[in-house]
Order: structure tokens, then sequence, then C-alpha cells
């Protein structure tokens, strides 16, 4: 790749991440406007179908790496020792990391519920 896009591919997964979770926000916005789960096991149901589950996780993997771009891109242009740069960089990485597999823990779990 040319050093000329070189952002191109951050920039480009910035965007498809951001219209997703537009995109996941307003179906969880309608869906819940026209049919409100009244109970829990209402909530249960519907968070645990497999379109909502699935949705639900790539959400949460898009947001994932949304935030991990945008924290990456901050940390670079504002951190110049490079220990301290990739101790932030490591300690973000693996917050972001043990997230989303807690989430999917929580997700397959409450589904074999």
């Amino acid at each position: 790749m040319s050093r000329r896009v070189q952002g191109l591919r951050s920039w480009l997964w910035q965007r498809i991440s951001a219209l997703y979770l537009l995109v996941y926000v307003l179906f969880v916005t309608v869906s819940l406007f026209f049919n409100w789960p009244d109970d829990y096991d209402s909530w249960y149901q519907w968070v645990t179908g497999p379109v909502n589950s699935i949705a639900l996780f790539t959400f949460f993997l898009m947001l994932t790496i949304h935030a991990w771009i945008g924290i990456r891109d901050v940390v670079m242009d504002y951190v110049h020792p490079l220990a301290v740069r990739a101790s932030v960089l490591m300690l973000v990485g693996l917050g972001l990391l043990f997230c989303l597999i807690w989430l999917s823990r929580v997700l397959v779990l409450a589904y074999l519920r």
C-alpha cells in the first residue's frame, strides 16, 4: 500500500462501523417502539432470538472496532514515548478484547438457558 493512502483502511473501518452502529440503533428503536417487552421473559426472548442476538453481537463487535481505531489514533497522535504508547495500546486492546469475550459468554449462556 502506498504511503499516500496509509490511513484509508482505518478510515474505512471507522465509517463502516459507525454506519452499522447507526443502523442497529435505529433497528432497536423501531423494533422496541412497535413491540415493547413488558417483563423479563419478553426481554429474554427478544435478546436471545437468533436475529437479535447475532445483530447484538455484531453491534458490540463494531463498537469494539470503532473504539479501538479511535483510541489507537488518539494515542498514536498524542503519546510520544514508544514504551508508554505500546503499553497504553496493549492495555486498551486487552480491555476491549476482554469486554468482547465477556459479552460473547453472556450471549452464549443466555442462549443456552
